[in-house]
């Protein structure tokens, strides 16, 4: 088991190439939601922020803080990155019609929860991959693109926007 500062460090290491992307985290418990949240993409209620925390990559205290502060929601650690260009598109195309910019980027239709909010579905070219804060070993996803624009998104704006 290593310490909390050296997995600190080392998720600084990895993300520290990554300024040109919108970074969040997300701990989990189980070894699986992680593998599955890089293979399947990240299912979240309503927000991206309700369940991730958004991270400045260049910050080292910033990451360690993270660290110590969400590690009672597991030892694995998901990095989500969406590049800067994409995220400010469909910010504000969303900003503009009063929507949220998840709305837009979910690539499954939206279901209701038991708590009456909306599941949306990031796609995992977003996941960078997970880090086990315990071992410090760094899973990286194959299918990791930041960039990534699917067809959905444009269909999703059209959609909501036809809602009003």
């Amino acid at each position: 088991m290593i310490k909390m500062s050296l997995a600190g460090e080392i998720l600084a290491s990895i993300l520290e190439n990554d300024s040109d992307c919108i970074l969040f985290l997300h701990n989990t418990r189980d070894e699986d939601t992680a593998k599955q949240i890089m293979n399947a993409g990240f299912r979240f209620e309503e927000q991206l922020t309700y369940s991730t925390d958004r991270i400045n990559p260049l910050d080292t205290v910033e990451i360690n803080y993270f660290l110590v502060e969400r590690k009672e929601y597991g030892k694995y650690t998901v990095i989500i990155e969406i590049h800067k260009n994409l995220f400010r598109k469909y910010n504000l195309m969303a900003e503009n019609e009063r929507l949220h910019f998840e709305e837009l980027l979910s690539v499954t239709p939206p279901v209701l929860s038991d708590n009456e909010e909306y599941i949306y579905t990031l796609a995992n070219s977003y996941v960078k991959g997970y880090l086990d804060i315990t071992s410090g070993k760094f899973y990286s996803n194959k299918d990791f693109n930041p960039s990534w624009e699917a067809p959905v998104y444009q269909e999703n704006y059209e959609r909501l926007r036809k809602k009003d």
